[in-house]
């Protein structure tokens, strides 16, 4: 009977072990479900790292002064992306900065890299100075600019005073990034100061119509009898283009000795009577019919040459201070004096695309001339189309030699001033 007891007993678990089990099963349970949501975050951390990370590069490097833009930074462009408010972006200085992007729903810290590769742009000039007079090197520069604003000119070796004559100079600028700039000038070194300031020659006085652009430069030179040519500038702040009347410009240049010589021009803008497009519109009619597609630049000149000599008649004209009404009645009245035979050949000229410029001679009591001077791309060549009495004379695309040779042997009838007209010097 106690065996059948203790068999019974053996069967029938206690109420601690069916806890146990149970307790087994939940703690089973419980890591497998930790383990479920660890994974499952792990992937999603993942993916979301992933998405976050992909969007935008930790670093975007720059020229100094270029433009940076939020999107700059962005690995796919398309998006849409800016800086964030504290954000500044400095891209005048060189250096390491921190910036803010906010792109979709997330913001980043990125570096901005402002690198400086670029030298200096610096122009020099020639100086002349006493011995007891050092330059220093800022009196040698005309010009030195620098995407950083700043530029350091310093000597490449040191210069000496001991001795009268011309002597090269190195100098040096160079921008806070350590690019360097290196141009040759020329020091001379005399007894003592030439005081004699820069002359101008040349066409100061110029004549121009209402609305037109005028070059206050052409036709003038500032003579120096130290530095030859020097450069000048011109102040134009009184003249109304748009308004027919009298102005003064003043013209300005400073040698190496600090000597500065001053002249004034006359600039009489006259009312525009003949209007451009009208005389531009007879030109173009003329062209149409003597130039044709192929056409090289000296074969457009050569026919346009032939026009005016075939169909103009020559006759005195009171035309000469305005080509334009010179050219429009040579157009209409197919006759006029050298003068309208320039301005009627710089019309076609330069409706054609041929390069030009004016001429005329030294004037005299009884004598005065015009002519073109023109470029197809083989330099200056005379051109002038008024017909002479002398039938020897060819106008047409005389080098200046040529034409000089004639001009000597024939009274000087194209004595120019080679000072004023550089074209060929």
């Amino acid at each position: 009977m106690r065996n059948n007891e203790n068999y019974e007993r053996r069967r029938r678990p206690n109420k601690r072990s069916r806890r146990a089990r149970r307790r087994k099963r939940q703690r089973r349970l419980f890591t497998t479900g930790a383990l479920a949501l660890l994974i499952a975050c792990t992937v999603v951390g993942a993916y979301f790292y992933y998405d976050y990370a992909r969007r935008v590069y930790d670093k975007c490097v720059v020229e100094l002064g270029s433009t940076i833009k939020a999107t700059d930074f962005l690995k796919d462009p398309s998006q849409e992306a800016y800086f964030t408010s504290d954000t500044d972006v400095p891209t005048n200085q060189a250096g390491t900065f921190k910036v803010g992007i906010k792109t979709g729903h997330y913001r980043y810290r990125c570096k901005l890299e402002v690198v400086d590769t670029v030298a200096p742009e610096v122009t020099v000039k020639d100086v002349t100075r006493i011995m007891s007079e050092k330059p220093s090197a800022t009196d040698f520069v005309k010009e030195a600019k620098d995407l950083s604003g700043q530029v350091n000119v310093y000597f490449a070796n040191d210069i000496s005073m001991d001795a009268l004559g011309e002597f090269p100079v190195t100098i040096v600028a160079e921008d806070p990034s350590g690019n360097k700039t290196e141009s040759q000038a020329t020091l001379k070194i005399v007894n003592e100061y030439n005081k004699v300031p820069p002359v101008f020659e040349g066409q100061l006085d110029k004549t121009i119509y209402t609305g037109s652009g005028v070059s206050y430069k052409t036709g003038v030179v500032a003579i120096d009898d130290e530095d030859a040519n020097v450069d000048f500038t011109v102040d134009s702040s009184q003249v109304d283009l748009d308004t027919p009347g009298t102005y003064t410009v003043t013209y300005s240049a400073t040698d190496s000795m600090g000597n500065v010589g001053t002249a004034t021009g006359t600039i009489t803008v006259i009312k525009n009577e003949y209007g451009q497009g009208q005389v531009d519109e007879l030109a173009d009619q003329v062209l149409a019919q003597i130039i044709t597609d192929g056409m090289s630049d000296y074969d457009k000149a050569q026919a346009i040459f032939s026009w005016v000599q075939m169909n103009m008649g020559y006759s005195e004209s009171n035309d000469h201070d305005d080509w334009l009404k010179a050219a429009y009645n040579a157009f209409t009245k197919r006759h006029g004096d050298c003068y309208n035979y320039f301005a009627v050949s710089k019309e076609l000229l330069t409706r054609a695309g041929i390069k030009n410029e004016d001429i005329e001679i030294i004037p005299t009591a009884t004598r005065h001339h015009y002519w073109n001077v023109i470029d197809c791309g083989e330099g200056w060549r005379h051109f002038d189309t008024t017909p002479r009495v002398d039938k020897t004379f060819k106008g047409f695309y005389l080098t200046d030699a040529e034409l000089t040779e004639y001009s000597t042997t024939h009274r000087n009838t194209h004595n120019f001033d080679r000072d004023v007209y550089t074209y060929f010097n």
